[in-house]
């Protein structure tokens, strides 16, 4: 009994997230004097609560076997039309309101550009990821000077049980998404539709309006994202979303994700989100050079694809397809 559950945690696909979290703490708590300190703890929690909120975004998309580059760009507009918005003296839920529409747009043309004009997501999104900055930087280019009012900074500030805002927005998210992907037919068509593209189109599932939704739904969480961070920094950022996408598709394959379609969930995202914003924490406590982190990431990302791969090989050649 005790080697049943066992196996079964080993085989989920959350576990390898929890276990490099887990080993993380271990080194930060024992090599570090501040890792739970209240500041440190508060700044991991305004790192991954934004991160992993964009990774939902992107396990969905990853879960239906396409992906998203142009998350960052999209926070980053999100960011500077809240910005713009406030320069006009906008009543803030006007501001909230209009930053999660910028998304919700962007996550739209995405869409349309994948699922119905059929283009490629990575020319599409890079595509896309270009006119963001540009419209972001042409919507806001003094942003340097635009501060935001204190009822908008609040958003990012105020705590309750010692947990931020963003955070309790991350923990209903995930715990919504993962009723969604679990105990919905639509949330299991996604895992269908990434598995087995060809049996979802025989038996009449309409890929198309699923994958639009999936890539609405980044674009949305993205803004939200990026609303988070702004009201956090108290101030919108030409560098917000630096780098965030490939932050967050990272974050999916580590919490269980996989290219090939048809893995993932909301722990997943949520660990792989902390296990990024913890390596992060490790490198800056422990006085490490940055770039080793680079390295560091780069070889963990290699050895997850690699064991991803192998175990869709072994997946692929036990039912007969090669």
């Amino acid at each position: 009994m005790k080697q049943s559950i066992l196996y079964r945690l080993v085989h989920k696909n959350e576990f390898i997230a929890v276990a490099l979290c887990a080993a993380l703490v271990l080194v930060l708590s024992v090599g570090s004097d501040v890792f739970w300190a209240t500041s440190n703890l508060d700044s991991l929690q305004a790192t991954t609560a934004p991160n992993a909120i964009m990774a939902f975004g992107m396990m969905i998309l990853l879960i239906c076997g396409y992906f998203d580059l142009s998350i960052g760009s999209t926070m980053l507009l999100a960011g500077m039309v809240a910005g713009k918005l406030t320069q006009l003296q906008f009543p803030v839920p006007v501001v909230v309101a209009a930053a999660l529409l910028s998304g919700a747009l962007a996550g739209s043309v995405n869409g349309f550009l994948v699922s119905y004009l059929k283009i490629n997501p990575l020319i599409a999104t890079i595509g896309t990821q270009f006119i963001g900055y540009g419209l972001a930087m042409t919507i806001c280019d003094n942003s340097q000077h635009i501060l935001f009012s204190d009822e908008f900074n609040a958003i990012g500030d105020t705590q309750y049980f010692g947990l931020y805002i963003m955070t309790w927005i991350m923990l209903i998210l995930a715990l919504g998404l993962s009723y969604f992907l679990r105990y919905t037919s639509m949330g299991r068509r996604l895992y269908f539709v990434g598995g087995n593209r060809e049996a979802s189109k025989l038996i009449g599932f309409n890929d198309r309006k699923i994958l639009f939704a999936a890539y609405l739904a980044t674009g949305f969480w993205a803004a939200l994202g990026g609303i988070l961070t702004a009201a956090r920094i108290h101030s919108p950022s030409q560098y917000m979303g630096e780098g965030v996408h490939m932050t967050c598709i990272i974050a999916c394959v580590v919490g269980g994700a996989s290219f090939a379609g048809g893995k993932g969930s909301a722990a997943g995202a949520v660990f792989g989100a902390l296990f990024m914003s913890l390596l992060t924490n490790m490198f800056n406590l422990l006085e490490m050079k940055p770039q080793l982190q680079n390295v560091a990431i780069g070889v963990i990302l290699i050895a997850i694809i690699c064991m991803d791969g192998y175990l869709n090989l072994k997946k692929m050649r036990a039912i007969g397809k090669i």
